[in-house]
């Protein structure tokens, strides 16, 4: 099987198997010998001025762009004949509307593709209702539905929205969505609010963060994120703005730092050596630091690389808005067991155990200044507990169910404590 590739609509690539079944990508022609502008590579594991490129990165580049939810794989399965095992399959089901401007088809579905060919489909209050219903459900065919032909990556159960003329929208064919939706994970409580409040709080204290709300779609509610890799273009039309995450990036499945993925440190030096400019990568690490210490103070679990993008344009690189950013002073400490994070401060996992020490410690290892570090941290941590009690009380009117009370009387008091020893 050989997919062809789009980025921003323009044929760029093909990805297929070798004879021995090796997972392969070689760029166009027309695309590696072009002169003048510079053109936008579809990862950075993969310049332009190579021709072919072949193993575990491109299948890891690949699974990226697919749900690692195992449920979501077995529904495209189930309704398009996709092998669950297989990327290029799923992709062929489920990859015209990936995530950055990256899109993926037969060779005879090109010019369809191209056109953005399908359909809007009016999705009422009722309707995302008993989807989001259906997901609690585990119901089997409510993540993707016949018709829709989007793929978003990540483990929590989600599905694709089109915000159109003051109304929502099913995506068919290779129409973008432009919003996600997510009910929150199934085992964690209140998840959705929370990590609303979360992203909300860091957009409060001044962090680039993608837009939410929290929704009610009449008895069910519903985090709902903004794509910020979808933007209207001069004739008001969508465009797709190409991304990717930090784990393609670096071309490595691991997103885990204690199971061998990417470390802050490692991650620091990565933006400033795939940045075009010094004042670029200044401007890259220090927003990735931002992020990191405000991950770290609110003992976010899952802020690991694959939690971070970069824009790409041109050999522009631009790390993208947080995003997937969720609090964990709202629960307990597994019985027995420290609080973790995704990435280390300083070697330190355990959010409470995290001191100046620690920071000063990854300050140096990435060449930064690590009293300046260590003041933008104190500076961070002062404003967290009362950016979340704003991101509360903007919801106060709308507690109808006592999830708002509930979760802020959990998390406050606890946040309070944890950014006591930065005071």
């Amino acid at each position: 099987m050989s997919l062809t590739v789009l980025l921003h609509g323009e044929v760029v690539a093909r990805v297929g198997r070798t004879p021995a079944g090796t997972c392969e990508l070689v760029y166009a022609p027309s695309l590696r010998h072009k002169h003048g502008d510079v053109q936008t590579p579809l990862s950075l594991a993969f310049p332009i001025n190579g021709q072919r490129f072949t193993g575990d990165k491109v299948e890891t580049f690949l699974w990226s762009l697919l749900p690692e939810n195992d449920s979501a794989r077995a529904e495209a399965a189930a309704i398009y004949g996709a092998n669950t095992r297989d990327p290029l399959s799923l992709l062929t089901a489920i990859g015209k509307d990936c995530a950055g401007a990256i899109q993926l088809c037969l060779a005879d579905e090109v010019e369809k593709v191209r056109a953005d060919d399908g359909e809007l489909v009016p999705a009422s209050d009722a309707d995302i209702e008993h989807r989001l219903a259906e997901l609690k459900m585990r119901n089997e065919l409510s993540w993707v539905m016949p018709g829709e032909h989007w793929s978003l990556p990540g483990m929590q159960e989600k599905f694709g929205l089109r915000r159109h003329a003051s109304q929502w929208w099913w995506a068919h064919g290779s129409q973008p969505t432009t919003h996600i939706v997510k009910p929150g994970v199934r085992d964690a409580q209140h998840q959705a609010l929370i990590e609303h409040v979360s992203m909300r709080a860091s957009a409060l204290l001044g962090l680039p963060t993608a837009a939410t709300t929290f929704t009610d779609f009449k008895s069910e509610r519903a985090i709902v994120v903004e794509r910020f890799d979808r933007s209207p273009g001069p004739d008001g039309a969508l465009q797709r703005r190409h991304q990717e995450d930090l784990c393609q990036a670096l071309g490595t499945a691991q997103k885990y730092e204690s199971y061998g993925g990417p470390t802050a440190v490692e991650i620091v030096q990565f933006l400033r050596d795939a940045s075009a400019s010094a004042g670029q990568a200044r401007d890259n690490v220090a927003a990735f630091v931002d992020g990191l210490i405000f991950n770290s103070i609110i003992a976010a679990p899952d802020a690991h690389a694959r939690n971070y993008s970069i824009h790409l344009s041109g050999d522009n690189v631009e790390l993208s808005p947080l995003y997937d950013v969720a609090s964990g002073w709202a629960y307990d400490a597994p019985p027995g067991r420290e609080r973790t994070l995704s990435m280390s401060i300083g070697g330190e996992f355990n959010p409470e155990a995290i001191e100046h020490q620690h920071w000063r410690v990854f300050a140096q290892s990435a060449r930064l200044d690590d009293v300046a570090v260590v003041e933008r941290v104190k500076a961070i941590a002062a404003g967290t507990p009362q950016a979340f009690e704003t991101a509360f009380a903007e919801l106060g009117g709308t507690d109808w169910d006592g999830q708002v009370t509930a979760v802020s009387r959990r998390l406050l008091p606890n946040l309070e404590r944890a950014v006591g020893v930065w005071s």
